[in-house]
């Protein structure tokens, strides 16, 4: 009785797994869920539409000619044309935290935790970066480093990268919360 009770949970155990490599049965259906679900392919138009659909608002368009002016241009810019407010600080310092903190550190100083990595990043608070104009790091925001910076174009928009360029000011001791002129 217990050789029969035993033969009975082998080939049950021996059925499921062979259902289950056979793929009728799934032992985690909702491993897939992320693969099968509704979603609009790339080039492929949503049903009923004919044009595509406009970006969402504030979004960072890559397809608009961004760049008006080469790299040399912008480095050329020796003040930030965007004016210079309590707000565009704080969003300047809330950008640098979500894109530079990595690489620059907190205060700016090369010292983020992708150093662990090998990696070493300007000190944004030296001398040799305070003399360099504002379109020297707002190019460098906009179309990456020479050397090991990517480009955060996509990512940036052209407000958004003066802004942080007035924050590292900020950062260097060049001007204060609000935009004055500091040291």
């Amino acid at each position: 009785m217990r050789n029969l009770m035993h033969n009975k949970c082998l080939i049950a155990v021996l059925v499921v797994v062979f259902l289950v490599v056979v793929g009728k049965v799934s032992g985690l259906p909702w491993s897939t869920d992320m693969f099968r679900q509704p979603a609009i392919q790339p080039y492929q138009m949503p049903r009923g539409y004919k044009q595509p659909l406009a970006f969402p608002p504030n979004s960072v368009s890559i397809d608009e000619p961004t760049e008006l002016l080469t790299r040399r241009d912008y480095e050329a810019i020796t003040q930030n044309p965007v004016s210079i407010t309590t707000h565009a600080i704080e969003s300047g310092q809330d950008l640098f935290n979500t894109f530079c903190f990595p690489c620059h550190g907190k205060q700016g100083r090369g010292d983020g935790p992708v150093i662990k990595k090998g990696f070493y990043p300007v000190d944004l608070t030296s001398p040799g970066v305070k003399a360099r104009t504002d379109g020297y790091i707002y190019s460098y925001i906009r179309y990456g480093g020479l050397v090991m910076m990517p480009t955060y174009r996509e990512f940036i928009s052209s407000d958004e990268a003066w802004e942080i360029v007035a924050y590292v000011r900020k950062l260097q001791g060049s001007m204060d919360n609000t935009g004055n002129k500091g040291q």
